[in-house]
């Protein structure tokens, strides 16, 4: 009996939580592009990191600033300090230390990172997803594929950056400005948030029914989770090749039926 209850789960339609992390990383802008910089602790570092902090093309020396004369010598002493502790093995015992004998405990290395949310002159994390929208368009086959475009509470928040929704779905193992630009030939479906039911049929002709739980916006692949328990996850199902995609509905009791269409909406409103 228990294998066949199915549990009733409420949809959940706010866009609470954090807009973006708490730490701000500092952005720079090396030849043209720009760069994020995060601080590491050095017993994390890695060769690639100090690799970068020893190219002049990667890392330039910084500018003047407060009562530090020369910070480009400064820079110079603590990295081959820190490349000094690094090639004797990291010893945890002898610590690398700056000029002025001060403990080095953690460094401002480059990343590959793209600017997420820009607060203050740097950048911050996304938080957790509100919503994903989803749109189809049938290909040169007349086949139907699905696109899912991901919003954020950071999004929603801001007015005057975000006047309209978002209009990039996500593409695999592509950066966001080669996103696929959804316009009018896009057919709008329905609003995926925490807990929506959905029902999906594979590319192999399998059959999956769960709860949506979150997207994956590096493959535009989603998570569900069984309607069992909400710890069983049902992970990288990729949306664009999918037969079938279906929202559902249910009700406290358990009865489901199919959403055919719902209208996008911004911020409480009908939008196109």
């Amino acid at each position: 009996m228990v294998e066949n209850v199915f549990v009733s789960r409420t949809e959940r339609r706010r866009a609470r939580g954090e807009a973006h992390a708490a730490t701000i990383k500092q952005v720079r802008e090396v030849d043209g592009a720009l760069v994020v910089f995060e601080r590491k602790a050095v017993e994390k570092l890695t060769a690639k990191d100090l690799a970068a902090l020893e190219d002049p093309g990667r890392f330039p020396p910084p500018a003047p600033y407060g009562r530090i004369a020369d910070p480009a010598r400064l820079h110079a002493e603590t990295v081959a300090e820190i490349r000094r502790w690094f090639d004797a093995g990291k010893p945890k015992d002898t610590m690398p230390r700056s000029p002025k004998g001060d403990l080095i405990r953690k460094l401002r290395v480059p990343t590959d990172a793209k600017v997420a949310v820009e607060i203050r002159g740097g950048t911050a994390d996304r938080g957790d997803m509100a919503r994903i929208d989803v749109f189809c368009k049938a290909d040169k086959k007349g086949k139907r594929q699905y696109f899912l475009i991901p919003i954020y509470p950071h999004q929603i928040a801001d007015r005057q950056k975000w006047p309209t929704p978002p209009d990039r779905a996500c593409a695999p193992g592509k950066p966001e400005d080669e996103w696929v630009v959804i316009d009018k030939t896009y057919e709008f479906l329905f609003s995926l948030h925490q807990n929506s039911l959905v029902k999906l049929i594979s590319s192999k002709g399998e059959i999956v029914e769960g709860y949506y739980n979150t997207m994956d916006r590096s493959t535009g692949a989603i998570t569900l989770t069984k309607p069992v328990s909400s710890r069983q996850l049902i992970r990288n199902i990729g949306a664009r090749t999918l037969l079938e995609f279906r929202k559902r509905s249910i009700t406290r009791l358990g009865d489901i039926s199919d959403i055919e269409r719902e209208v996008r909406t911004w911020r409480g409103e009908v939008c196109t």
